[in-house]
Formats: structure tokens, C-alpha cells, sequence
């Protein structure tokens, strides 16, 4: 028993750190209406959760329409799915970016873990587990490319050092419209990927041309109804924005300036010569709690104001604007992305040749 136990503490610490490159889900906390007992259980925080239902309470009580920024005064209501959060569709598209093969809250964590060792290695050394030459490209499984890959823009983060803060911009921007577009309904999510808006999308998922939205969303479990299909991307559009609050995936600053009057991003980070562990600690509930946000940029207000764009099925258009003009507004002299004030020690000797600077 002492052995079993032993090991299921090491797959914490593992789990831990391989959930480090987004603000903390939990998909075994509140899975069936009550927290979970098993040590699996708490190996995170349920950040984008608590944000979330917070967002949707806020949204649910302004019902009218959305003109401004919602500013939700009350910072304790939550609005909580009773039968736990595996029936609860928002929450689950937040669970999406972390995990879109849908391996966490299935007890599948040993493959998340072997993937996200498998991962680091290749982004890294351009090795893979097995000591091969390697790089991970569109062909590799959608977990790989969200947290190491070129599809870190699903966090708000850079594919690689250098890329500048405009490029990053534009592809989570790219991922908005087309979450955006799914959750109001104008995509069916029975469109291939393949036909997808905006078309520049489709190049990153070339590999998956044939599967349906509903499929990108359900890689293996979803709830009936159609309903259940838009809040999905609903929450990735949240988890997205969310991201960009974490100090370890970008630098904000929250004073006005001529280009954005609410404040903006200096730079966006990118996860592959980040320390893990201290990423981790900007992505705790403690760090989303000591920030200085401002009433406009404050994730729990961008999430409830998004949820009632979605509400109102306005147009893509003013979305598109808001999203530009305040949550990722980019400061005049924004710099290419780096691991800010999170890289790796120099003196490390797990320190990789690519991240020597």
C-alpha cells in the first residue's frame, strides 16, 4: 500500500506540471457535484472554473444587452452546475484547451503525462522520448501542439521565442472568430474542418481536414444537444482570454495610453524555455487573486462580457473590436515573445542548447 501510494504522489507532482501551461483546471474536482477525494483530485486548482461561473453569474444578472464591458460587482456568486461540472457543457470547453483529447477528467492521466514528458523533450532537445530526431508538427495529437506547439495561441502564448506579439495577436484572434462563430450558431458544428471560418484556421488543422467541429470538440465523450456543442467552444474562447490574465503567458500593463486607453500587452510568452514550476505558481488561484486588475481588465468581467455577446449573438464585428481595442490591445512598442521572467535558470543543467540566450 505504501508503494502504491508513493506512486500515485509522484503522478501529482507530474500531473502538476504538466497542467502548468494554463491557468490550473481540475476536471476530477466537482466532477459529480461534490469535490473529489481521490489524490488525483487535487493535484490543481480549479481556476478556470471559479472564473467561469463567476463570469456566467455576472452575465445572468445583467440580462439586457450588452453595451460596454459588464462590471460584475459581486465577486462571490457563482453559477454552478448541481450535477457537477462533467454536465456542465461551459465548463467542459474550458477543460478543452488543456486537455483536447479529453485524457483528464477520463482517469487517462498517465497518457497526459507521457505525452507532456514526450512533448517537452521535442520542443526542447528536438529529441522524442525514444531518442529520435523529432518536431512536432500538425500531425501530432492536438495536446502536443496546444502546449508545446504551434497551436499555443489556444493559451494566449507564442509557438516559439521571437514570434512577434502581433502574430501571436492574430492567431488567437483567429481562434476567437471561430469559437465565436460556433457558439452563436452561424457554424454548424457538423462542418468539416476543412470548410471552416475564418479560412486562415484551416491551416492548422490540415491534418484533422475531415473531422467535424462537433468531432474537435468530442474527441471521445460529449453531452446530447446541440446546446452542449456551442457552449463547448464557448469555453475555449473563455479559457483563451482567461490565459492572457496569467502574468506567465503575457506581460500587461493596466495604465491608458493613446493606443489603448484600458491598457494592453506588452508581450506575449511563449511555454518552451519556461521553468514549469514557475509558470505553475502564476497560474494559481493565489496569483489570479493578488493581481492589480482593473474593472475592464479583469477576467472574470472580459468572460462575462464575451458570455453576453454569445447571449446576444451580436456581431462578430464588435466582438472583434473589443477583443482588439482592450483584452488584447498591444502596447506601440510591443517586443517578440520570450519566457519573460519564467525561463529556465542558465545554470541549469537540464538547461536545453535552444533556450541558451
Amino acid at each position: 500500500m505504501r508503494k502504491v501510494r508513493g506512486i500515485v504522489f509522484v503522478m501529482m507532482d507530474l500531473l502538476a506540471v504538466g497542467l502548468a501551461a494554463a491557468h490550473n483546471i481540475n476536471p476530477l474536482q466537482n466532477k459529480y457535484g461534490q469535490d473529489s477525494g481521490m489524490p488525483l483530485g487535487r493535484v490543481a486548482e480549479p481556476v478556470h472554473e471559479e472564473i467561469t461561473q463567476l463570469a456566467r453569474a455576472c452575465m445572468q444578472a445583467h440580462p439586457g444587452p450588452v453595451h460596454t464591458p459588464l462590471i460584475c460587482a459581486d465577486d462571490t456568486e457563482r453559477s454552478i452546475e448541481p450535477r457537477g461540472n462533467k454536465y456542465d457543457s461551459l465548463v467542459r470547453g474550458v477543460w478543452w484547451n488543456d486537455d483536447p483529447n479529453q485524457l483528464l477528467f477520463a482517469l487517462r492521466q498517465g497518457r497526459f503525462l507521457s505525452w507532456m514528458h514526450d512533448a517537452r523533450l521535442i520542443a526542447t532537445t528536438g529529441r522524442n522520448w525514444q531518442g529520435k530526431p523529432a518536431a512536432i508538427g500538425s500531425d501530432y495529437y492536438l495536446t502536443y501542439r496546444s502546449h508545446y506547439g504551434d497551436l499555443q495561441f489556444l493559451h494566449a502564448m507564442a509557438s516559439g521565442d521571437g514570434e512577434p506579439a502581433a502574430t501571436t495577436r492574430h492567431r488567437a484572434l483567429l481562434w476567437a472568430e471561430f469559437a465565436y462563430l460556433v457558439a452563436t450558431g452561424r457554424l454548424d458544428p457538423e462542418t468539416k474542418m476543412d470548410r471552416i471560418s475564418p479560412v486562415e484556421l484551416r491551416d492548422y488543422f490540415e491534418e484533422q481536414s475531415g473531422w467535424t467541429i462537433n468531432f474537435l470538440f468530442a474527441y471521445h465523450y460529449q453531452l446530447k444537444g446541440d446546446a452542449h456543442k456551442r457552449m463547448m467552444a464557448a469555453g475555449s474562447l473563455l479559457h483563451m482570454v482567461q490565459d492572457s490574465y496569467s502574468a506567465a503567458h503575457a506581460q500587461r500593463f493596466f495604465e491608458p495610453t493613446a493606443e489603448c486607453p484600458n491598457g494592453g500587452i506588452v508581450q506575449f510568452h511563449s511555454y518552451t524555455c519556461q521553468d514549469p514550476s514557475a509558470h505553475k505558481r502564476e497560474d494559481l488561484r493565489s496569483a489570479w487573486l493578488q493581481r492589480g486588475f482593473t474593472p475592464t481588465q479583469d477576467p472574470v468581467n472580459v468572460s462575462a462580457t464575451l458570455l453576453g455577446y454569445i447571449r446576444q449573438d451580436a456581431d462578430w464585428n464588435i466582438v472583434r473590436d473589443y477583443l482588439e481595442g482592450t483584452v488584447f490591445c498591444l502596447a506601440e512598442d510591443a517586443r517578440n515573445a520570450s519566457p519573460g521572467d519564467y525561463a529556465m535558470a542558465a545554470e541549469s543543467v537540464r538547461l536545453p542548447a535552444k533556450c541558451k540566450h
